[in-house]
């Protein structure tokens, strides 16, 4: 095992470079807790004329945002949906497949897939079974370096640390809580009216909505007349239904614990980090069965909404005709599970108990670092 200045093996500890602390990077490894690893920030010489872009035309560009070159002074380099040109080793956690600019920058797709099945690229973290599944897909028609880069690919949820000890106490009325930015994306005007209907028959249940409610995201394709509708629903119920434009991470933590169930019946995910949290707080969530959802929630601890979807788990929404199919499914499938949970609300507590049990099982922050940090051994034998 060796660094840039020697055997790193001599040394206590393995100098793992990160080059971004976003979220996603800080919830899978910026912030793991690593055993024998030493986390610094390294450089990135396309993090200029990327940020020059962004300043210029508000967007980064999706070739220079997911590239890597400089950083040295390290045994390993580890970065998010990011590869690197440089002769470091390292390793990317990525969420769906890599290269990332297979739509807009096609031409360089080949030379993406070099550098992964390149000496340097040592390991590829998927963040979970799903996207293992669409990386190795996607290495059909390059049979000729399939193979090396599909032996670099391993899964590794995201850890998450718990968040209360018990479910929220049970009261007449049945808490909701709905949390995103992409409101209608993550199913928000189905839940609406849902919601409204049930609200109508006398219901006991209060809906929190945390979401600056944008329109025009790439799955729902919603529009100022679906944001209207909204509007209107949630103005009819104001002691019903609260809608807060933001929170901070720790208030929507807090929002969790004190809600009876989550709710991210999503058109399109890539994870759900979100359904990890509410779990974590004992709050046990309702979801579609897309993508890498069916592996973090079932019916044991929450409930799935079983939508259609195509063979690699997307939702089948490509069309007008199939979103408006899949919007009516969706609207019917939340409406069934509410009434189910207001016939039976003693099922929550079994729930939440049971979201707990899984997060300490299968999401431990410690049991996770001790993989990341073999993973991390493997990368430098």
């Amino acid at each position: 095992m060796r660094g840039p200045h020697g055997p790193a093996i001599c040394r206590a500890m393995i100098r793992v470079g990160y080059t971004q602390r976003h979220y996603a990077a800080a919830r899978n490894f910026v912030e793991a807790q690593t055993p024998g690893v030493e986390l610094v920030r390294a450089g990135n010489v396309f993090r200029y004329p990327d940020y020059a872009l962004f300043k210029a035309f508000g967007h980064v560009d999706p070739l220079l945002g997911n590239l890597h070159w400089g950083g040295g002074g390290v045994d390993l380099l580890h970065f998010f949906n990011t590869m690197s040109l440089g002769r470091t080793p390292w390793v990317t956690t990525f969420e769906t497949i890599l290269p990332r600019w297979t739509e807009t920058r096609g031409w360089a797709v080949r030379p993406g897939l070099r550098l992964l099945a390149g000496k340097p690229c040592r390991r590829l973290i998927a963040l979970s079974q799903c996207a293992a599944d669409f990386q190795r897909g996607f290495l059909a028609d390059t049979p000729d370096m399939a193979e090396a880069i599909r032996a670099k690919v391993t899964v590794l949820h995201p850890p998450q640390r718990l968040l209360a000890d018990a479910p929220a106490a049970a009261e007449a009325t049945i808490r909701l809580a709905i949390v995103g930015a992409d409101f209608f994306r993550k199913g928000g005007r189905e839940v609406l009216r849902a919601v409204d209907r049930l609200l109508a028959e006398g219901a006991p249940l209060h809906l929190t909505i945390v979401s600056t409610m944008a329109i025009g995201d790439y799955a729902t394709h919603a529009t100022a007349e679906d944001l209207a509708e909204a509007r209107r629903v949630i103005a009819k119920w104001p002691g019903a239904i609260e809608r807060i434009a933001r929170l901070s991470n720790d208030a929507v933590l807090d929002l969790f614990r004190r809600s009876h169930v989550a709710l991210l019946p999503t058109w399109a995910e890539t994870y759900g980090y979100s359904v990890l949290e509410a779990q974590a707080a004992g709050c046990p969530v309702l979801t579609t069965d897309i993508r890498a959802l069916t592996e973090i929630n079932d019916d044991a601890a929450g409930w799935v909404i079983a939508v259609p979807k195509l063979a690699n788990g997307n939702g089948v929404i490509g069309t007008a005709a199939e979103r408006a199919v899949f919007a009516e499914l969706l609207e019917a499938g939340i409406e069934a599970k509410l009434r189910a949970i207001l016939t039976d609300p003693g099922v929550i507590a079994a729930k939440g108990a049971a979201s707990l049990a899984r997060i300490r099982a299968q999401h431990d922050p410690a049991a996770h670092g001790e993989r990341l940090a073999e993973i991390y051994r493997e990368a430098l034998t």
